[in-house]
């Protein structure tokens, strides 16, 4: 399985099964990204995708006055 696209519909529905039990241990040896994409595969189905608490444009903005301040 080389990634969560090209898996059977059946090994897909069996990990994230599994990752909703709480079993982390099934992504032990795949690559980061697939294993990425069964956390977002699984955040998808669940409905709870949260947003990122960073706030970008203050970051933008502290950056902008850490450059204007060299």
């Amino acid at each position: 399985m080389t990634n969560l696209m090209t898996a059977s519909l059946s090994a897909k529905q069996d990990i994230l099964a599994e990752l909703k039990q709480g079993n982390t241990a099934i992504l032990k040896g795949l690559p980061p990204s697939v294993a990425m994409s069964y956390g977002l595969a699984l955040q998808a189905e669940v409905g709870q995708a949260k947003d990122s608490p960073i706030d970008s444009e203050a970051v933008a903005m502290a950056m902008l006055g850490r450059i204007k301040e060299k």
